[in-house]
């Protein structure tokens, strides 16, 4: 392992490394590098290989204990060069450094227009009200849907009592196993009254567990048969892997600003503004930004209806 100091980080940020925060979620969204992922030290015990998937990785804590502990795992894994922050991310602030929080990123990224409609209901309760409802729909305890789902039992519970705020990778996991639409999970019953309007600073936008992407659904959800169409954001250096989506359904994306690598299975596409693709999301797929710039895209889902 290779200790470094805040100004030595610094003048390496622009390589190709894998900057990872091992620190929880709630220390994250209090501030962190521009460039790093969030991966939690608890997860990179869980499975190390997937965690840190590749040499050249820089870990960050608060303090440096909880990093030195996770090099110490990626040097398990082979790697060599492997470094972490003396002193932490404390140590990087106490030297002037910048950090940046996830609320600051989404609006120096884009700007918000101004909300004038009433403010939707929130979308944790919306989710857990719908997930509960298809749950007993289908006679379903708690457990049941936990192994179809592959989702601990507990946060199922979080999320249905609308305690817990679901990340897009658990409302995917949970749309699959039940077999409904994603929008059916999101959707909230209102009547339908002529022209709808969303307003950008009110609309509601699921997140990753590391806050590095996000969502916001530029349809109706409750219209019947209604195609759903989305605005994605992913942050610099950062990766979103989905799994597959039900048979027959595809994916157009067409990116707006930023680059893009995606993976399809064995394929890979890289797209810079501008750039469309089409494609069958019954398979695994994940969506890559390597760059320093974040990446803005517009995304249709289309199921098959037969």
């Amino acid at each position: 392992m290779n200790l470094l100091q805040p100004l030595e980080l610094q003048k390496i940020l622009s390589q190709d490394l894998d900057i990872v925060d091992v620190r929880d979620l709630s220390e994250w969204q209090s501030g962190h590098l521009e460039q790093a992922r969030l991966m939690p030290l608890s997860q990179v015990r869980a499975n190390p290989r997937q965690s840190l998937p590749r040499d050249g990785v820089v870990l960050l804590c608060a303090r440096g204990l909880r990093s030195a502990q996770a090099a110490e795992i990626a040097e398990t894994l082979g790697y060599v060069k492997v470094y972490s922050l003396a002193g932490g991310l404390q140590a990087w602030q106490q030297a002037g450094l910048p950090l940046i929080k996830p609320a600051e990123q989404a609006v120096s990224e884009k700007p918000a227009i101004v909300a004038e409609t009433a403010a939707q209901p929130e979308l944790d309760s919306v989710v857990g009200a719908n997930l509960r409802q298809e749950r007993m729909r289908r006679g379903w305890s708690l457990d049941d849907l936990a192994r179809q789902a592959g989702i601990a039992r507990t946060l199922l519970g979080q999320v249905e009592l609308g305690k817990a705020t679901p990340s897009i990778s658990v409302v995917w996991k949970i749309a699959q196993a039940i077999g409904l639409p994603f929008a059916a999970l999101i959707a909230h019953p209102t009547p339908r009254v002529g022209t709808t309007v969303v307003r950008r600073a009110t609309a509601k936008k699921l997140t990753s567990a590391d806050g590095r992407f996000t969502s916001r659904a530029l349809f109706r959800p409750d219209a019947p048969q209604a195609p759903e169409f989305y605005e994605l954001l992913l942050a610099p250096h950062s990766r979103e892997d989905a799994d597959a989506h039900r048979p027959g359904t595809c994916e157009n994306l067409i990116v707006t600003s930023g680059r893009l690598l995606l993976q399809i299975g064995a394929e890979s596409v890289t797209l810079t503004a501008g750039d469309s693709v089409d494609f069958s999301a019954d398979q695994p797929h994940a969506y890559v930004n390597e760059s320093a710039e974040p990446c803005w895209m517009y995304l249709v889902m289309r199921y098959n209806q037969a």
